[in-house]
C-alpha cells in the first residue's frame, strides 16, 4: 500500500524543518549585523575588527572648483584676480587675469591636477580688447563641470638693454639669410618662454597632438614670430611608435585618408603658414604618400620645407615641382654631447648662409641647443648673416 503522506504542520511535514532553517539564518544575520555595528561604534567586537577612536571615514575627492583653487593659492594670485562665480548651467566659474608669462607656469600645475583626479579639459583660445583669452572646459565623469576664463595681459616689456622680438624686415635682395626652425613645440610652456626670451626672429614649428598646440601657436603669434605645423610622418626606424598612431600619416594610407589627417592636423595649429616633417624618413621617399600631403599645402597657399630625415627623401623636389614654395633643412643643431656642438652647428649654418645666401636650421628646445642659441646668436652678425623667419628665406 501508498504510505499515507503527513499533513502540513504535522510532526514529519516540510514546513517546520524550512521555518527553522529560516529563522536560524536571521539569528546569524542579526549576530552579524549587530558585531559589525559595534566595531564601527568602537566597542567590543568578536568577528569585525574594531574602529580606533578618532577614525574618519574616507573623505570624499575635492571638487573641480577646490583643485583649481589650490593651485591659484599656491601661485599667489591676489583675490583682486581671480572672480568666482557660476555659469549659466549652475556649475562653477573662475575669471582670472594674469600675464601671460604667469599663464605658462600656471597652465601645466592646472593641466597635472586635473588628470591626477580623473578630470579632462579642452582649451581655447581667442582675443579680446587687446587681450589673449584662453577658456578652459573642464570635466569629470558625467555632471561635474569647470570652467576657467584666463585673461591675459600683453606680453611684458623687455628692460632697458634686454632684447625683444619684434618681426624682421624684409632682407633686401642681397642680404645673406638663415632661419632657425625649433621643432616639436606644443610640449612645454617654460621651453616656450625662453625661446621668447632669446628676442630673436625664430620659427615655431608645433606638434597637432601636443598638449600646448593652441597656446604655443596663439603666444608666437602675438609676439611676431612664425607659426609652423610640425606634421608627423611614418619612419622607417618606427619612432612614430612614440606618438599616437591616429596621428600619424602612414604609408598605407589611401590619399582620401591622407588629405583628411593633414587637414585635421591644420585645423589644430592656428597661424600656421607653412609645414615640415616630424620624422617621417619612410613617406618622404615615397612619391604617392607626398602628393596629397601636398596638394593640402598647395590649395592652402602653405609654404613645404623638407625636414630630411632621411637620405632618400623625394619631398622637397616633389613640392617645387608640384609648384609649392619649398626648402629643404641644411644644418641640424642638436647635440647629445653637450652645447659646444650646437654652437659648432650655428657656426656652419652662418658659414653656410654667407656662402649660398641662405640656410635653414632645424633645432629641438633641448637644454643644450637653447644655451648654444644663447651664447652665439651674435656671431650671426660676424659673419654678414640676417636671421630671418622661415617664410623669408623659402625661395618664391
Amino acid at each position: 500500500m501508498k504510505p499515507l503522506d503527513h499533513p502540513k504542520g504535522e510532526p514529519g511535514g516540510a514546513y517546520p524543518g524550512r521555518l527553522y532553517l529560516a529563522l536560524a539564518a536571521l539569528a546569524v544575520f542579526s549576530c552579524l549585523g549587530l558585531d559589525f555595528l559595534a566595531a564601527r561604534r568602537g566597542d567590543q567586537a568578536y568577528l569585525f575588527p574594531r574602529r580606533e577612536a578618532g577614525e574618519a571615514r574616507r573623505p570624499a575627492p575635492p571638487s573641480l572648483a577646490e583643485l583649481a583653487g589650490r593651485v591659484f593659492t599656491e601661485a599667489g594670485l591676489a583675490g583682486r584676480d581671480v572672480r568666482s562665480g557660476l555659469d549659466q548651467g549652475g556649475q562653477p566659474r573662475y575669471s582670472i587675469e594674469l600675464a601671460e608669462e604667469d599663464y605658462f607656469k600656471l597652465a601645466p600645475r592646472l593641466r597635472s591636477i586635473f588628470q591626477e583626479n580623473e578630470a579632462g579639459a579642452q582649451v581655447d583660445a581667442g582675443a579680446s580688447e587687446g587681450r589673449t583669452t584662453y577658456s578652459w572646459h573642464v570635466q569629470r565623469g558625467d555632471r561635474e563641470k569647470l570652467t576657467l576664463l584666463f585673461s591675459c595681459l600683453p606680453p611684458r616689456r623687455p628692460e632697458a638693454g634686454q632684447p625683444s622680438a619684434p618681426s624682421p624686415p624684409p632682407p633686401p635682395p642681397s642680404a645673406k639669410i638663415a632661419a632657425i626652425i625649433i621643432d616639436d613645440m606644443g610640449n612645454s610652456l617654460e621651453a616656450l618662454q625662453e625661446l621668447f626670451d632669446l628676442g630673436i626672429p625664430l620659427t615655431i614649428s608645433v606638434l597637432p597632438q601636443s598638449p600646448y598646440a593652441l597656446e604655443t601657436a596663439q603666444a608666437a603669434h602675438d609676439r611676431q614670430l612664425e607659426v609652423m605645423l610640425h606634421l608627423p610622418g611614418e619612419s622607417l626606424n618606427h619612432q612614430e611608435e612614440e606618438a599616437p598612431l591616429s596621428a600619424i600619416i602612414r604609408s598605407d594610407m589611401g590619399p582620401d585618408e591622407i588629405r583628411a589627417l593633414v587637414v585635421d592636423s591644420l585645423n589644430r595649429v592656428p597661424f600656421v603658414s607653412g609645414v615640415n616633417n616630424h620624422m617621417g624618413s619612410k613617406i618622404t621617399q615615397d612619391r604617392a604618400t607626398m602628393t596629397p600631403i601636398l596638394d593640402v599645402l598647395k590649395e592652402r597657399r602653405l609654404f613645404f620645407i623638407d625636414s630630411v630625415t632621411g637620405n632618400r627623401s623625394i619631398a622637397y623636389d616633389q613640392a617645387r615641382k608640384m609648384g609649392l614654395r619649398s626648402a629643404y633643412r641644411h644644418v641640424f643643431l642638436d647635440s647629445e654631447v653637450g652645447a659646444d656642438y650646437s654652437r659648432k652647428r650655428l657656426v656652419e649654418l652662418f658659414k653656410l648662409a654667407k656662402k649660398k645666401g641662405r640656410a635653414v636650421a632645424i633645432g629641438h628646445p633641448f637644454p643644450e641647443t637653447l644655451q648654444a642659441l644663447r651664447d652665439s646668436l651674435s656671431l650671426s652678425r660676424r659673419y654678414g648673416v640676417q636671421l630671418v623667419l622661415a617664410s623669408q628665406v623659402v625661395p618664391d
